[in-house]
């Protein structure tokens, strides 16, 4: 029979390859030896996926738990942000569904109440990721005129690493929603289940055998250095918590088949499952410890309600549980004493009753779930934006005043949901939940007395109880490998009584669901969007917290003569305090062909969201050495100036000098700075007050010799008066001394002395009658009698000048 092409299905196929294709290249870090081992791999699942779907969900289901540390084994750590493995795998499978459609009519079944939930959350996570993009992208298109590395939290953690957070968490939930929907659409007979679930346990034993090598070769082999810092292994899994909480889920389930299965089956599922429980304490995870003890309990509990036998037999079947119970602990304790998970339950144990054994056990746990309170409280509707937690977490530890030693997410499924999605989306997951429980209740029920197949569900039930047992202390939004899991459990325990006979009743999607559905997104949409174009937009948090925005900038390097700069990208952006009549800032370049060709520079003045307004000047450097550019004009006016550069070309150390630089060079900033008028003029001075040299305060006084702070304390008898500063600099390397001047801590200048004579700086601070304290910070200083180079500062008299 041949078969006709779905024209839909062909063009989300085309649009779907176009934007992974763009993932890929983003996300995903394109080291040779990495690609060559994961393309193929990628490939293979999408040729199978594309020919057979089940074929695709068999070799998705072998690679998963294989895949998550592969990035690990090409020095791919935290330290380069780049896509989980589990979801490029899943990615590449989602393709091959798509493609396999494109001539295929399969006709899928919304048969199920979960999928109302499912949709409206859905809807939710779009939208909220929609919107979030867009507040971390500071309105591109339509404020911004690019996507800019601004700075988002007190941390400076830039908009890029907001933006890849949003788009992960989006993918997190999705993507295991799309893995649900195909699964429960193509598992249709116990045999493909019982298929899927020997592939699982193949695709476990393999990650066992690894494990081995990690507890007795060398715990670093596909580990990240934080986890063999605490001496815990990951086996083929994205971190230790995660492969507690696999094991833990996958217990039960290997019992199920155990009992199961017949004859050599039973022997090595029983195998396996002393081979998972020898190595699972050499994970370290308490919760997983905790999982696998509640799994254990409702795999027995729900045995011995179904089990149909004498309630001798059932007596026997008690005493041999705790016997079970009592042999494992005991092997525990005497075979699992070296292990990190038996020092972390000891220590948690010795501390109970004290005085902050709380906190202690939940080791910064609390402080977590304390900010996701807050974040709920004040964003009640609509939560603080998708994968928006960890961004906003450093600014709420900041204003609730508890440390965080480094960002995470909230530690607790529920937290995380309701502290980016607010009320609404915690109401979304207990209807899911609730959905999830009231269906493996009907599969519950739906299985026939004396069938031996009721043991695996048993144990795919106890294992889903585990997982969300592990839900209340780890919200495993990153960990895609346990996402799938567990959307696998819920599709395998869903098909079940399917998997018997088709239901062919529809719960649909009616008119009046539709309408409330658009309601309930239209309220969502405009509380949220509310939010994230007033407190929680950029500029609003660059006010709260005081930062000082910038993009398209290197980190502060220092240069042979104690000159502070930064190295810029071909565009940047800063934001400049106005300090002065005249700014200036130090430019270079230091592209080797300089002399050649000329770099030229265009700088222009720009608004708050770095949009460029006007070009006020062009430069054109010729040699490899520092320019003082100054700026005047009326841009100066405002309180705040927005100044971007763009460079004509870059140029990279790596590529052209062997240098182990990668980075693309533009110019070179130094820190700005002001020129400052001497006198003022004679009809605008009414008086001067006089303040002697030796008034000055601090370990240096008036002789800055060394980097320091000196101050002097005046009072101002009227409203409207100047201040005028005596100083003298002595150079280094013909660099001047560079010195802050600030009013009540508050900064009223910038400025480098260019000459080594007796000059005065006169400012208006905009302060009032009363006592202050002005200060003089040196911040440049420099000394080697070697090359005879001594930068100082000597500060004189400082005269307070009462105005008209």
């Amino acid at each position: 029979m041949k078969r006709s092409v779905n024209p839909y299905f062909l063009f989300f196929s085309f649009l779907y390859l176009v934007g992974f294709c763009f993932f890929y290249y983003k996300y995903v870090p394109l080291i040779k030896s990495f690609q060559a081992v994961l393309i193929p791999i990628l490939f293979i699942l999408f040729a199978l996926t594309s020919i057979n779907i089940k074929w695709g969900i068999l070799f998705f289901v072998f690679s998963f738990p294989l895949i998550n540390n592969l990035p690990y084994f090409f020095g791919i750590h935290g330290h380069i942000p780049h896509a989980p493995t589990a979801l490029i795998l899943f990615l590449a499978f989602f393709l091959g569904w798509l493609s396999n459609n494109t001539i295929s009519h399969f006709k899928y079944r919304f048969n199920f109440s979960i999928f109302r939930p499912l949709f409206l959350f859905s809807l939710i996570i779009l939208l909220s990721g929609i919107i979030t993009f867009l507040r971390y992208a500071n309105f591109f298109p339509f404020v911004s005129s690019n996507i800019l590395e601004l700075i988002v939290n007190v941390n400076e953690v830039r908009a890029g690493g907001a933006l890849m957070s949003d788009v992960f968490n989006f993918m997190s939930y999705v993507t295991g929603f799309c893995l649900f929907f195909i699964l429960i659409n193509r598992i249709e007979t116990r045999e493909f289940i019982r298929k899927i679930l020997v592939v699982l346990s193949i695709s476990t034993f393999l990650s066992l055998l690894f494990s081995l090598l990690q507890k007795y070769h060398s715990t670093d082999l596909g580990n990240m250095p934080f986890w063999v810092s605490l001496d815990r292994i990951n086996a083929t899994f994205k971190d230790p918590n995660s492969f507690g909480i696999y094991i833990s889920a996958f217990f039960p389930v290997l019992l199920g088949m155990t009992i199961s299965f017949r004859k050599y089956g039973k022997i090595l599922f029983l195998f396996l499952i002393i081979f998972a429980l020898f190595i699972f304490p050499s994970s370290g995870s308490r919760s997983g410890f905790l999982g696998l003890a509640v799994s254990f309990f409702v795999f027995f509990l729900l045995f011995l309600i179904k089990y149909k036998t004498s309630t001798k037999k059932k007596f026997i079947f008690v005493i041999s549980f705790f016997l079970v119970v009592v042999i494992f602990l005991l092997s525990f304790f005497f075979f699992s004493r070296q292990t990190n998970l038996f020092d972390r339950l000891d220590r948690s144990l010795s501390i109970l009753g004290n005085k902050d054994s709380v906190e202690t056990i939940f080791v910064g746990k609390l402080n977590l779930w304390t900010a996701a309170y807050h974040m709920i409280k004040d964003y009640p509707l609509s939560g603080v934006g998708l994968g928006a937690y960890i961004v906003e977490l450093p600014n709420y530890s900041n204003l609730l005043g508890f440390p965080v030693k480094h960002t995470d997410s909230a530690e607790n499924y529920f937290f995380q949901v309701g502290s980016e999605l607010g009320l609404i989306g915690i109401f979304l997951v207990f209807w899911l939940f609730f959905e999830i429980i009231r269906h493996l209740r009907s599969s519950w029920k739906s299985i026939l007395n004396g069938d031996r197949n009721t043991f695996i569900l048993i144990g795919i039930i106890a294992g889903i109880v585990s997982i969300f047992v592990n839900f209340f202390f780890h919200s495993y939004i990153g960990s895609f490998e346990i996402k799938y899991f567990f959307w696998l459990l819920i599709a395998l325990a869903f098909a079940y009584p399917q998997a018997l006979k088709k239901s062919e009743h529809s719960i649909g999607f009616g008119s009046k669901f539709i309408v409330a559905a658009i309601i309930f997104m239209v309220v969502y949409g405009a509380v949220h969007l509310w939010n994230s174009t007033h407190s929680l937009s950029i500029n609003s948090e660059t006010k709260t917290y005081g930062w000082t925005q910038n993009y398209g900038l290197y980190g502060v390097e220092e240069d042979n003569r104690g000159f502070l700069f930064q190295w810029a990208k071909k565009s940047a952006g800063i934001t400049v305090e106005n300090l002065g009549p005249i700014l200036v800032i130090p430019m270079v370049a230091s592209h080797p062909d300089i002399e050649e060709y000329p770099v030229k520079v265009k700088v222009f003045s720009a608004n708050k969201y770095f949009r460029k307004k006007k070009l006020i000047k062009e430069i054109v450097l010729k040699k490899r050495e520092w320019l003082d550019t100054e700026f005047s004009g009326p841009y100066l006016s405002e309180k705040k100036m927005y100044l971007v550069f763009e460079t004509d070309r870059t140029w990279q150390p790596l590529k052209y000098l062997g240098a182990p630089d990668p980075r693309a060079l533009a110019v070179g900033l130094g820190e700005e700075w002001f020129r400052y008028p001497e006198v003022l003029s004679e009809h605008v001075m009414k008086s001067v007050q006089k303040i002697s040299s030796e008034k000055w305060e601090g370990d240096l006084k008036n002789n800055l010799l060394t980097g320091a702070v000196s101050y002097m304390k005046f009072n101002a008898k009227e409203e409207n008066f100047a201040i005028r500063l005596w100083v003298r600099g002595e150079k280094a390397f013909g660099i001047g001394p560079y010195i802050i001047i600030k009013s009540d801590n508050h900064i009223i200048g910038k400025t480098q002395l260019t000459t080594e004579n007796w000059a005065s700086l006169v400012f208006t601070p905009e302060i009032g009658i009363g006592q202050h304290i002005l200060s003089v910070e040196f911040i440049n200083d420099f000394y080697n009698p070697e090359l005879g180079q001594d930068r100082n500062v000597f500060l004189g008299d400082i005269d307070i000048i009462y105005l008209q």
